[in-house]
């Protein structure tokens, strides 16, 4: 054989193995991405809803630090039970805290990240609104209201901290929640 032979048989052997090694990564992107995304498909999740682990792994994901209470109730267990964000970059996180007896009601802390962005109806499960009246939360406009959200009835308190949108939801103690919203507080924010 040839040296032209020999080199052309070496460059279509390199060209088939980079071509292999091309399929294999692009089948394990696909792969990995199929299995992050079934935990949500099998749930029933909307698309653009995303369960993280915690907290920080949400305030990472949307780029932003995220607004818990200061004031936390001791039948509520920390951290919350449930963390989901959805979009990217300036996305909204939801926080489920349940009871740490599993008896009593659950309390949903919603919040966008960015000014004047409203929470994503697949993260808030907008419901239908039975009553509302106005309230203040730390001096600002806040509206308290009885919704209707997938046929439970939820007491929902809506207001902005910083321009960013806030929603606490619970079936329980109204005072509670208000006291909650009341110490809403990024970290190192007043």
């Amino acid at each position: 054989m040839s040296t032209a032979s020999r080199t052309r048989a070496a460059s279509g052997e390199a060209t088939r193995m980079l071509a292999a090694l091309a399929w294999v990564a692009a089948a394990t992107v696909l792969t990995l991405a199929g299995l992050g995304a079934l935990p949500g498909w099998l749930a029933g999740e909307p698309r653009d809803v995303r369960r993280v682990a915690s907290v920080e792994a949400a305030e990472r994901w949307l780029g932003a630090r995220l607004a818990s209470p200061s004031y936390f109730p001791a039948r509520l267990g920390w951290p919350p039970a449930e963390v989901q964000v959805a979009g990217g970059r300036g996305g909204s996180a939801a926080f489920t805290f349940r009871a740490r007896s599993g008896q009593g009601p659950d309390v949903e802390l919603l919040q966008a990240t960015a000014p004047g962005v409203p929470i994503p109806p697949a993260l808030l499960a907008v419901g239908s609104e039975l009553s509302a009246t106005r309230a203040t939360v730390g001096g600002r406009p806040a509206t308290l209201a009885r919704v209707l959200v997938e046929g439970k009835t939820w007491v929902e308190l809506r207001w902005e901290r910083d321009g960013r949108a806030m929603v606490l939801r619970t079936q329980g103690d109204v005072e509670e929640l208000l006291r909650m919203a009341r110490s809403a507080h990024r970290e190192g924010a007043p």
